[in-house]
């Protein structure tokens, strides 16, 4: 279906809530602007350019509209996919005047996480629109705007059978042989009515030659040995994957100069990386083999070799990777690795032009403007409340006033969830939540229907078991955190493997501000490597620093001054991250259940209502049989509490405490407090005809103060 068609079948299979709620109801990111660029005074840093160049996306997870809220360091991602789709033009163009080459590789994962991939309108069977009606359909085809060389498949395209058809049907034939699934497999009738047949959801490898340095390129994709695809997918091991006699039959060919793996496997700890690198090495001892990565969502790199390099590029539309190399016939090529803050500044400076307003182009201009059909047809700028203050995941530890967290507990587990039931007028009620069902912050400004989307994706309903002793009912949360998210058995497959993917984040982020802030590498790297499991760690933050402190532009990143970002130690040489940061707060302090408790507690042999989200049922019930020797539990005590699920917690809350009463008072007050913290005003990227800095330089210029003072 094409894009023209698709967004005209969206508008007519939702209708946009201006039109029933009114204009007040409705953010309007258009006449607002797209999100703020990032601060003036951020040093950056240029690309290294070679024979070969890629850029890579992953894990973008819908995020096509770029972070559109004030809060640093969201500004750093402000870009959309149109800027990029602008910025990928101006690069091949940069790459064409050089003489040089340059690939797009995406490695998957691009829906499950915003309302532009999820909130599709359900139709009934009957509509001759339901088969588009999939998670993804519309936004594979925004995505599509873009021009790829090589793409492959993430876990997220294959926990639904629906959507692994919708993109072997509709989206793989697209690329022309370029979507490459090495090891994962479909099983569909050739005919109606026939048996079903295994076969690759897209092509298993290709072989093409690049049109400046004339280098065959032989490209792969490849997915982590994941085993919670829908009935129906199969996912081949890696390391088996490397033995089949069609992969042994590839590495015959006979010449390469460049391999290229697209892989859904992160970068550290995965063995599939090691399995085809080594499997490749072996037919092919001196050639390139670049890896791009993804899955965990962090910024990693590693050389396996020195001809070989692995690198993972963050995730939703926050970073975009860079890899080139030079001398690829030589020995000892020359590999290098850039991690891309996505945002209209850095692709303006990277692509060589004078200011942001030349980024835009005629295509990227079309692709926002599709955007913004889909987005209103499909009634996302919604908007149901203001948030008052940022509300953070991991920034602050989860009793602090700025925790996500202490917000469910506090507030909106108590005053929505809690009422959702009239048995709670007469009977005590614990409500027990996972913490890994909220997938990102709540920032301050407009709460619309896609931050629904972006902050609790996953629709988990909630239930109750009655009648359970408090002494024994006010134990749960702190049973449930010893036991373990990582212990709970099979659940939807989505959250078992988010969890991962979330936990390996997190640690990424750990390590960042305690390795900047504490000290704690630097500590290590004189303890031995059987004490700290950090030897390699530390040195290289300790090379960082030498190298940093040696350049004077980069010094903001020594005395804490430069803006909040990602402040990544890899395991590649030098400095990776094309921005100078500070790393952005993280506190490990964040449980992985929480729960809110009556006020004032019952005596201990009161009877009280458990209240938790289904995906927990199994632990619970376990734990009370555990703990209560007097009754025997089972799944059949849970029922349902009420009608609210995780998914509507927010939008429930905003209606009743964040109402968006003087929403364009409240935005201003944001803009100014930003505007005084050294960032531009907002405007559209595309209608600028100067540099949008100049009044931020104006205002240094007459010393205005620059103090950040936050919104009350």
């Amino acid at each position: 279906m094409g894009l023209a068609r698709a967004a005209a079948w969206v508008g007519a299979a939702c209708l946009c809530a201006a039109a029933a709620h009114g204009a007040p109801d409705v953010w309007d990111d258009a006449a607002h602007g797209r999100g703020r660029l990032p601060r003036i005074d951020d040093q950056l840093r240029p690309l290294h350019w070679g024979q070969l160049q890629i850029l890579h996306t992953t894990d973008i997870h819908g995020w096509f509209q770029g972070h559109t809220k004030l809060s640093p360091p969201e500004p750093n991602y402000s870009g959309d996919w149109g800027d990029f789709v602008a910025f990928a033009h101006h690069l091949r163009r940069r790459a064409a005047e050089r003489g040089v080459d340059l690939l797009l590789v995406d490695t998957g994962d691009l829906h499950d996480g915003n309302g532009l991939s999820d909130a599709f309108p359900q139709v009934p069977p009957t509509s001759p629109t339901y088969a588009y009606a999939v998670n993804g359909h519309v936004s594979d085809q925004v995505f599509a705007l873009a021009d790829y060389d090589v793409l492959t498949i993430g876990n997220h395209e294959l926990y639904n059978f629906s959507v692994a058809k919708d993109v072997y049907e509709d989206f793989v034939p697209r690329w022309h042989g370029r979507y490459l699934t090495s090891n994962v497999n479909i099983s569909l009738p050739d005919t109606p009515g026939g048996a079903p047949r295994s076969r690759p959801i897209g092509a298993r490898w290709t072989r093409f030659t690049t049109p400046h340095q004339n280098l065959t390129v032989q490209a792969y994709g490849v997915l982590f040995d994941f085993r919670l695809a829908a009935q129906g997918i199969t996912v081949q091991d890696p390391v088996a994957m490397v033995r089949e006699p069609w992969f042994t039959e590839s590495l015959r060919q006979p010449h390469v100069d460049v391999f290229v793996v697209a892989g859904h496997m992160p970068v550290t700890g995965d063995p599939g990386w090691d399995a085809v690198h080594a499997a490749i090495r072996a037919a092919w001892p001196d050639t390139p083999i670049l890896m791009l990565a993804g899955h965990t969502h962090v910024r990693d790199c590693r050389m396996p070799d020195r001809r070989a390099m692995v690198l993972e590029s963050g995730r939703y539309l926050e970073t975009v990777g860079w890899m080139s190399i030079s001398n690829v016939s030589a020995p000892a090529p020359t590999l290098a690795r850039r991690y891309i803050d996505a945002n209209p500044r850095n692709f303006a400076f990277h692509a060589g032009l004078a200011h942001v307003g030349e980024l835009s182009t005629a295509r990227g201009r079309y692709v926002r403007a599709v955007m913004d059909a889909v987005a209103r047809a499909w009634d996302l700028p919604h908007l149901y409340g203001l948030v008052p203050q940022d509300y953070f995941l991991d920034r602050f530890p989860a009793h602090a006033n700025h925790s996500l967290l202490a917000l469910l507990t506090r507030r909106i587990l108590p005053e929505i969830v809690r009422p959702a039931n009239p048995r709670h007028t007469h009977v005590p009620t614990v409500v027990l939540l996972n913490s890994g069902s909220q997938r990102f912050d709540v920032l301050a400004g407009p709460f619309t229907k896609n931050d629904q989307y972006i902050t609790s994706p996953f629709r988990d309903d909630f239930l109750y078991i009655a009648d359970v002793p408090w002494r024994i009912a006010r134990t749960l949360v702190h049973a449930l955190n010893r036991r373990g998210a990582t212990h709970n058995p099979p659940g939807p497959a989505q959250h078992a493997a988010q969890g991962a993917a979330d936990s390996v984040f997190q640690r990424y982020l750990g390590r960042q501000w305690a390795a900047y802030w504490a000290g704690e590498a630097r500590s290590e790297s004189a303890a031995p490597a059987a004490t700290t499991g950090r030897p390699e760690q530390a040195r290289r933050l300790d090379e960082l620093r030498a190298q940093l402190a040696a350049n004077e532009s980069d010094s903001p990143l020594l005395d804490g001054r430069a803006s909040l970002g990602y402040v990544t130690i890899d395991a590649c040489p030098g400095p990776g991250d094309d921005t100078v940061h500070t790393p952005v707060p993280f506190s490990a302090d964040q449980p992985e259940y929480v729960a809110a408790h009556p006020e004032p507690p019952p005596d201990d042999e009161a009877r009280v209502d458990v209240v938790f989200v289904d995906f927990i049922l199994e632990p619970l019930v376990a734990l009370l049989n555990d703990a209560d020797a007097g009754r025997r539990y089972t799944s059949a005590d849970a029922h349902r509490w009420g009608n609210v699920s995780t998914q509507w917690l927010y939008p429930r809350f905003a209606a009743h405490a964040w109402r968006p009463q003087d929403a364009a008072r409240a935005w201003a007050e944001l803009d100014t407090a930003a505007r005084l913290h050294g960032y531009p005003p907002l405007a559209k990227y595309d209608t600028y005809a100067h540099d949008p800095y100049d009044a931020v330089r104006a205002a240094r210029a007459a010393h205005a103060p620059l103090v950040f003072q936050p919104a009350t």
